[in-house]
């Protein structure tokens, strides 16, 4: 007999370990600003997590440093449908 899991999972947004010491740690900086590079998608499901939506967006030093970082975000499809709500309308309204 299959083990259904029994609890919702949350929605995750993982940051590579590399890209802590990518980001300056003085005052007032607030931080890196990478440049997208590239963004995948794909549905999975599995025993442990159930469905949900892997989506990978690469981001790339942009200047002086080099270096790559992969960011992952693994909402449920509920989330991810949301998320594609909200960047839709704001897109529209960055084209008016």
């Amino acid at each position: 007999m299959a083990t259904q899991l029994a609890r919702t999972l949350p929605n995750w947004i993982t940051f590579p370990q590399a890209l802590r010491d990518a980001i300056p740690d003085f005052k007032p900086c607030g931080g890196r600003v990478l440049e997208l590079a590239s963004a995948d998608a794909r549905s999975i499901e599995s025993r442990w997590e159930g469905r949900r939506v892997h989506v990978k967006l690469c981001a790339c030093e942009s200047g002086k440093l080099t270096g790559a970082f992969d960011v992952w975000l693994d909402p449920n499809p509920s989330a991810a449908e949301a998320l594609a709500h909200v960047l839709r309308d704001a897109a529209a309204k960055a084209k008016q």
